[in-house]
């Protein structure tokens, strides 16, 4: 049945192909029957003729209408399109001319025939298309006004006009076209129904045969494939028990895979949630380390500056050493200067005493020994001062002496803290170090056992859809099995 239906349809579609292709050529035929007509009779130069003669009859312009038949058989596309009318009914086809701006209503195109046109006026070569229904086949081409054919002598210049009022030889008014200018289409519509006649003529003859022929291999078949059926019903039925065997065996691998899949893929989750919190861990250690780093090179500026401050306060100390050295020698110098004021004291109270016992000779140098006195009182007065001064200056630098000793103390005490703490620091840092070295291994083991999670999961999920498509594989072999025992034992399928 199966060769029948595709015989039949492989021949009513090479037959309705055929006859559509013949339709084609046919009209074709028609078409450059037409276009010889245009030349010979445009080549015969009756139209001048004739048109001079009904000028010379006619001066008035009133031509009778055998004049304009007369006129008419002498030009080219009139006796083109009577020589296509003629005769079309006979051949089995219709002959239509069409144009957009035709001067007989009964010629304007329709949308479909517009759109044929603008095809042509688009591309000035192409010279003919055809067009298929369900019912007709249409062969279209071209007409294009032509000087050599006499076709300006109506549709060329208004100033060219017989009559010198804008008009034709048959009165109608000149529109001015060009030469070469689109002015309409031939179309020769050809009708399909003697094509489908013998399509459907040859699918008949073609389903009589295959029937009769059915019926013989059909008898034949059944006295040679009784026995070979017997065996076949028999293969089939291991084959289903085989089929159903399998079937089962695809239905527990496919729930063990789904198992493991399902496994896989919460371990994969519970791997995931472990990289994230190592990757979180990792950052807190490189941000702990990179702290680390901070603080031990605080540590060490604090380390150099403690160094550098106890350097000054030793020079501090010993500058003050110094001064209090210094302010001894002046303590010294000022009583050596006290000494003087009283031994110098006592010479002016003996040069007053002599000067008294001078009597006037002496009051001069009695007045100068006053003033020596007096002097030398004021000198022991500011030395006793200065002493004083000096004194509170040297107990107040021996407190800052103390002052100061301490404080060196302390920086030698901090300058030792800092170092531990230094040390402190670099062990840490290292330390950091190596625990972010650690967490980025322990990250990579992570991912690359996530990645293979991953990977058996997928696989699961391979395996398990594998086993799914393997149980349905079954299943339908088993269907097709129970269909091949039923036609081979001639029942229904269940």
């Amino acid at each position: 049945m199966i060769c029948t239906t595709a015989a039949v349809i492989v021949a009513s579609s090479r037959i309705s192909h055929e006859g559509e292709s013949h339709l084609v050529e046919k009209s074709e035929a028609i078409l450059s029957r037409l276009e010889a007509v245009r030349s010979y009779v445009a080549s015969q130069g009756g139209l001048k003729a004739s048109i001079e003669k009904a000028i010379e009859d006619h001066p008035d312009g009133n031509l009778s209408k055998e004049s304009k038949m007369a006129i008419l058989k002498q030009v080219p596309i009139f006796a083109a399109m009577k020589v296509g009318a003629e005769g079309a009914e006979k051949e089995g086809y219709t002959f239509r001319i069409f144009s957009g701006e035709p001067r007989n209503s009964d010629n304007r195109a329709t949308q479909e025939e517009m759109d044929i046109l603008k095809k042509f006026e688009a591309d000035p070569k192409l010279e003919e298309l055809t067009a298929t229904t369900d019912n007709h086949v249409i062969v279209y081409r071209p007409v294009r006004l032509s000087s050599s054919q006499g076709c300006m002598n109506c549709h060329g210049s208004p100033s060219q006009s017989p009559w010198k009022n804008g008009k034709d030889i048959l009165g109608y008014p000149m529109e001015d076209w060009s030469d070469g200018k689109l002015h309409g289409g031939f179309a020769v519509i050809s009708s399909k129904d003697k094509v489908k006649a013998a399509a459907t003529d040859a699918t008949m003859y073609i389903v009589l045969v295959a029937v009769g022929l059915s019926i013989v291999a059909m008898g034949l078949a059944f006295v040679v494939l009784n026995r070979p059926m017997k065996a076949l019903s028999g293969i089939a039925v291991k084959l289903k028990e085989t089929g159903t065997s399998v079937a089962q065996a695809s239905s527990e691998i496919s729930k063990s895979s789904q198992d493991l899949s399902s496994a896989a893929t919460t371990a994969a989750a519970s791997i995931e949630q472990t990289t994230s919190a190592t990757e979180e861990m990792s950052s807190m250690i490189k941000l702990n380390a990179g702290h680390t780093n901070e603080a031990r090179s605080l540590a060490e500026t604090a380390q150099v500056k403690a160094r550098h401050g106890k350097d000054e306060v030793e020079k501090l100390i010993l500058s003050m050493d110094d001064i209090a050295k210094s302010s001894k020698k002046i303590e010294e110098i000022i009583s050596v200067i006290d000494d003087i004021a009283f031994q110098t004291n006592l010479l002016a109270l003996n040069a007053a005493v002599e000067a008294a016992r001078a009597g006037e000779q002496g009051k001069g140098f009695a007045v100068v020994a006053e003033a020596v006195r007096a002097l030398a009182q004021r000198s022991a007065t500011s030395a006793k001062e200065i002493a004083t001064l000096i004194e509170d200056s040297v107990h107040k630098i021996e407190s800052g002496h103390e002052v100061v000793q301490a404080s060196g103390t302390m920086l030698n005490e901090i300058v030792v803290q800092i170092e531990k703490l230094t040390a402190l620091n670099i062990e840490i840092s290292t330390a950091s170090t190596e625990q972010s070295q650690g967490v980025s291994s322990i990250n990579m083991s992570i991912n690359e056992l996530d990645r293979v999670t991953q990977n058996n999961a997928s696989a699961a999920g391979e395996c398990a859809s594998a086993a799914e498509e393997l149980a349905q594989r079954s299943q339908q072999m088993d269907s097709m099995v129970q269909e091949l025992i039923s036609v081979v034992e001639g029942r229904k399928a269940a």
